[in-house]
């Protein structure tokens, strides 16, 4: 099973951990209702855990992710997540270097962990897929760091990153207002969801609350070979490229009229309602 750079970044993005003591069918059930309630991203994260044990779950995950065309990713482990046919990889602070993991799994997106202003400014450099900013509060899911705060998401949102990013850490039903007032227009949840008595419930009702941001994305969209696209503010082609997974060396490139071959293509803004055509180049010489 192959990753599939094309199924977009959702706005409600789970972490998924198993519990203690759970039965795999009860973490399953739960996960697939979080994803029939609203879930359009999806992590699971399976800490200290052997590879064999988190590769066959990770499989399991994926083929309830992909059965909805959301997009799967693993914490940690490029092993892992190639192994399971994972999207991508979570990277955090303490994990391998972004330009790592591209060099171990190039057909891997990485998402990468922020939790302070100077963090967030590397993640511009490293352009990962997306980024998460936090925790927004205090959290059992990260023991012994301190929050970043609301202040925090409102230094990142003020970057205007041209790449998604996700306010995580201590967010439920009742903190989002605060969290999109600071900037944030995604949002990860871990709690919130997997924990809640019913996750398709708890999913649905973040979703509406998103309701705003995500219909603002939904009309901010460009086509990238005649399908949509979501527009994030200040995207340019090279992000959309790094989004993608795609070398610029290896493509041909049209922006509305304009052509470039991909290694020539500059780093131009890109606008809602922009056509954009990316063709592979296959041999050469």
């Amino acid at each position: 099973m192959q990753a599939n750079p094309t199924r977009p970044l959702g706005v409600l993005y789970l972490v998924a951990t198993p519990r203690a003591g759970q039965p795999e069918p009860e973490f399953l059930a739960r996960v697939e209702a979080a994803l029939d309630g609203g879930v359009d991203t999806l992590q699971l994260r399976c800490k200290d855990w052997e590879a064999a044990p988190y590769i066959a779950l990770g499989e399991k995950v994926r083929e309830l992710a992909h059965a909805r065309n959301v997009p799967f990713f693993i914490n940690d482990r490029v092993d892992v997540a190639a192994a399971a046919g994972a999207d991508g990889v979570h990277l955090g602070q303490n994990d391998l270097p972004v330009r790592w993991a591209r060099d171990l799994a190039p057909q891997l997106r990485v998402g990468r962990s922020t939790h302070r202003p100077e963090d967030a400014e590397a993640a511009l450099r490293e352009a990962p897929a997306y980024f998460a900013a936090g925790p927004v509060h205090a959290t059992p899911t990260k023991p012994g760091r301190a929050p970043a705060g609301l202040e925090y998401l409102r230094h990142v949102a003020a970057l205007t990153p041209p790449l998604p990013w996700y306010a995580i850490g201590g967010i439920d039903l009742h903190t989002l207002d605060a969290v999109l007032d600071a900037g944030a227009t995604r949002v990860a949840v871990v709690r919130a969801v997997l924990d809640a008595p019913d996750p398709a419930q708890a999913a649905s009702q973040l979703r509406e609350k998103l309701g705003r941001v995500q219909l603002t994305e939904q009309a901010a969209t460009l086509h990238v070979n005649g399908a949509p696209h979501p527009h994030t503010p200040g995207l340019t082609l090279h992000a959309l490229l790094r989004e993608l997974n795609i070398s610029r060396e290896r493509v041909a490139i049209a922006v509305n009229d304009d052509f470039h071959p991909g290694g020539q293509a500059p780093d131009q803004r890109l606008e809602a309602g922009d056509n954009v055509e990316i063709v592979r180049v296959i041999g050469g010489g």
